[in-house]
């Protein structure tokens, strides 16, 4: 998956980073270039290295790098430890400087707004919870977006838990959705 995702976000990449921008007055803005988010629940963890031996934020960090993206256009979220760190990654997104933010869905679905580049948004692994599928998603299709069209990729790989944990997801969430629609085949909860 981390390769597959990884070679999506640098194909992202290169075909949007000549994208120009506009601000409300209609003057372009000089830095050019969509941005992208990465969403994980578990993949790039320190538990995930301590426990497997493999720095899988280091061999995704490559890829990208490898793929074409500057390392300085790329940010984990978990790096910021303070609001000043975050609110200077939410505001390199915004302007464009950075072009790809990676982090969890826990710390990155409420109160990141760095929509008006956003491009596309990568999951990588499925969460416990819709809801948590359901904020990232916020994160792009939102007011403020300049991006007339926007995608969205969820990564999974055939056979494996990973497609059971999407299936539960979307089955948690067909329940929620009959329950707040009133469908008369739910009878209770």
């Amino acid at each position: 998956i981390i390769t597959e995702m990884g070679d999506k976000v640098a194909a992202t990449y290169h075909a949007t980073k000549n994208n120009v921008y506009y601000d409300k007055d209609g003057k372009a803005n000089p830095i050019k270039g969509s941005t992208q988010l990465v969403f994980y629940n578990l993949g790039f963890g320190e538990q995930s290295q301590q426990s497997r031996g493999f720095n899988s934020r280091a061999a995704f960090t490559k890829r990208l790098t490898d793929g074409g993206i500057p390392r300085n256009e790329i940010a984990w979220f978990d790096d910021a430890n303070t609001d000043a760190k975050k609110e200077s990654i939410f505001k390199a997104m915004r302007a464009g400087k950075l072009k790809v933010l990676i982090g969890s869905a826990k710390k990155m679905g409420t109160g990141v707004n760095v929509q008006n580049r956003l491009i596309e948004l990568h999951y990588q692994d499925p969460p416990w919870f819709p809801a948590d599928v359901e904020q990232p998603h916020g994160r792009i299709i939102r007011q403020g977006n300049l991006n007339k069209e926007v995608s969205i990729q969820w990564y999974s790989t055939k056979g494996t838990y990973q497609s059971t944990m999407w299936q539960m997801v979307a089955r948690k969430q067909r329940f929620i959705d009959q329950a707040f629609t009133g469908d008369k085949n739910v009878r209770s909860m």
